[in-house]
């Protein structure tokens, strides 16, 4: 079946927008005919539109205008419809009308979601699936709200500590390479038969065997917009880049921590809404994006079945730090799973936050001084030579 647009004339002479299902342009047609409808203009709504992926940033507008809507007393439908009416023309729009138009016939919204899973991963769903079941549906797009909320904090201040030292570094390669194959060749001829200073000497001849390897290193330079784009845009890309990241020295205790925050996050709004412990556990494996931690929670899966305690699956693992099997040992004797997976999301973002902060302010200053000791070096070995004037009257 295939959803099309349709604008037809009212009773009242008013131009009036909805949508029906057909399997084609004249079944639409005979439809609208039957139920004695004027369409003035019919068209379907193709299929690009409908799988539109969502950013981030989309979606938590729209889960938190969900939120509010079905708060105010709107039944489902009705939320649909006034959002579908409300962003028509905007990005949303071929989603929300696929989902009203399917949501009016009695599907169910969890069900609907997995048809766009470009866009809602499956805790998502599965906290919408479980919300359906014991009708929590207002307080689940809440608590989906904030759990968004938190990633997006998260991702903003891993962004933010990067992009500075990200940004100075490609500034100390510019500024490299530019003195490298363009400054220095230019000034070779002026000191061509001269007894050069042994600075100079080093400077002229990596500039000589760069410009010789142009080649090379402009493949180089390629290759590495191609993987960063490749990173950037495609989902396959950007898991193989997060795989590799994950076992560099720096990168893997970050990627670990910024793991074990959306796991935590994860359960917490899981078990909130009332997903069993296990079930709890195998859906929030899937937000995780860490291969190694997503084969650590699969293994405690497995154990929690057979009766094992899930403080005791986490223990002197490397990848968890020691307050962790702690903290859900507490858990298990209080039975306050929730409350403890948010504080222990809570301790390890402040961790994080301060992790990145030290990183941002040890990194500026220490490639301020490589981009500062790297121009001097190329500054001082071509003026050392300008100071022998004795030569240049010879």
């Amino acid at each position: 079946m295939s959803l099309f647009r349709y604008q037809a004339l009212s009773e009242t002479g008013k131009k009036v927008q909805a949508t029906i299902d057909a399997v084609n342009l004249q079944e639409a047609k005979q439809k609208l005919l039957r139920l004695k409808v004027i369409a003035i203009r019919l068209e379907e709504v193709s299929s690009q539109d409908v799988a539109k992926a969502l950013t981030k940033g989309e979606l938590l507008a729209l889960t938190r205008e969900i939120a509010r809507l079905l708060q105010a007393g709107l039944p489902l439908y009705e939320t649909l419809a006034a959002l579908e009416e409300k962003y028509r023309g905007m990005k949303p729009h071929a989603m929300l009308l696929d989902l009203s138009s399917k949501v009016k016939t009695g599907r169910s919204l969890s069900h609907l979601l997995k048809e766009h899973s470009q866009t809602f991963d499956l805790l998502y769903i599965s906290m919408v699936a479980n919300a359906e079941k014991t009708g929590r549906l207002t307080e689940s797009f809440e608590e989906l709200a904030q759990l968004i909320t938190r990633q997006l904090q998260v991702r903003k201040a891993i962004v933010g500590a990067l992009l500075y030292p990200a940004l100075l570094s490609c500034f100390c390669l510019i500024v490299f390479s530019s003195l490298l194959f363009f400054v220095v060749p230019s000034l070779s001829e002026l000191f061509e038969g001269r007894n050069l200073h042994p600075f100079t000497k080093i400077v002229f001849a990596v500039s000589a065997w760069a410009c010789a390897c142009k080649t090379f290193f402009l493949f180089l330079f390629l290759l590495f917009v191609a993987v960063l784009f490749t990173a950037c845009f495609s989902k396959k890309g950007k898991e193989k880049c997060m795989q590799i990241a994950a076992h560099l020295p720096f990168f893997k205790p970050l990627l670990a921590k910024v793991a074990l925050i959306r796991f935590t996050r994860s359960m917490a709004t899981l078990l909130e809404g009332g997903v069993p412990l296990l079930g709890a556990l195998t859906q929030a494996r899937t937000s995780i994006y860490h291969v190694d931690l997503e084969r650590l929670v699969a293994t405690a899966e497995q154990k929690i079945a057979e009766g094992t305690h899930l403080s005791l699956c986490f223990e002197n693992q490397p990848l968890i730090p020691p307050l962790v099997p702690r903290m859900f040992a507490i858990a298990e004797q209080s039975g306050k799973f929730s409350f403890t997976m948010q504080q222990i999301a809570q301790i390890y973002e402040e961790e994080l936050e301060i992790a990145l902060a030290n990183f941002a302010n040890f990194a500026q200053p220490i490639l301020l001084l490589i981009l500062g000791g790297l121009v001097g070096f190329v500054l001082l070995s071509v003026l050392l030579p300008l100071t022998d004037v004795g030569s240049f009257a010879t």
